[in-house]
């Protein structure tokens, strides 16, 4: 094979990629970018901590016949309700409209067979108030499964269109325990050409991890969204760019295209 067809199947080859997400959510990832010929790092930035249900929001479990809209905001959301769902509920019930986040948060719930909205270019709270499902809610009951805090966009913009909105927060997101030595050492063995940012949580653990480093201005970043990007900069990051979205179809081009 020569060299111009290698590139063609393999266009990522030669260049380290950092993902940063928690190890399990990178698989699939990962393994994609590596059959593009990188070699594929991954640091997790966040640690997903599952949490039991508080007194209310096992109620509102209980009750989900009772909702007209479930919205999850995120895969792990999406995971995590389904298994506390269907404790109470074999059968998933009928007749309620699901929303998630993004396309990734939306195969979760596809896999069970449920039918679900979801935007597919802006996946975050301001994309699903722009979807058409969610216009009419005048009067209607919203149940947002997330993990612990968050942003209050997506709540507020339903309460102003008249829908009730009820939270169920099923998990918390924690900084792993990566030692300044181990940084380093990453840094010094594997220098990325790239390190993908999906959250901001993630980005700010990244400079909290990374600070001591002398070296952490100039992590090359690719981030998921604008709102990301704006936020890399405040930090003081230097090397930011943005991605279409935090899929990983959108992750995939953006790199090839940068490293074209």
């Amino acid at each position: 094979m020569d060299a111009p067809s290698l590139q063609a199947q393999q266009p990522l080859a030669g260049h380290t990629l950092w993902l940063t997400r928690p190890a399990q959510q990178a698989m699939a990832l990962q393994a994609a970018l590596e059959a593009q010929g990188a070699r594929v790092f991954c640091l997790p930035l966040l640690d997903i901590v599952a949490l039991p249900p508080e007194r209310e929001a096992l109620q509102h479990l209980q009750n989900l016949d009772h909702y007209d809209i479930v919205i999850y905001i995120s895969g792990n959301a999406a995971r995590l309700g389904l298994e506390r769902i269907l404790e109470w509920w074999p059968q998933y019930p009928a007749g309620l409209l699901n929303v998630a986040a993004g396309t990734g948060t939306a195969a979760v719930l596809q896999e069970r067979g449920l039918e679900v909205c979801y935007p597919t270019e802006r996946m975050d709270s301001e994309g699903m108030l722009a979807l058409p499902e969610l216009r009419d809610i005048q009067g209607k009951r919203a149940l947002i499964v997330r993990g612990v805090g968050g942003r209050e966009v997506l709540a507020e913009g339903l309460r102003a269109r008249g829908c009730r909105v009820d939270y169920v927060e099923l998990y918390a997101r924690v900084a792993p325990r990566h030692t300044p030595d181990y940084l380093a050492h990453c840094l010094a063995t594997l220098p990325p050409d790239a390190l993908v940012i999906s959250s901001m949580d993630a980005m700010d653990n990244l400079k909290a991890l990374f600070l001591t480093l002398e070296a952490w201005r100039e992590l090359p970043l690719f981030v998921a969204s604008a709102r990301l990007h704006t936020h890399a900069l405040q930090l003081g990051f230097q090397r930011v760019r943005r991605l279409d979205s935090a899929s990983d179809a959108a992750i995939i081009a953006g790199l090839g295209a940068a490293f074209a």
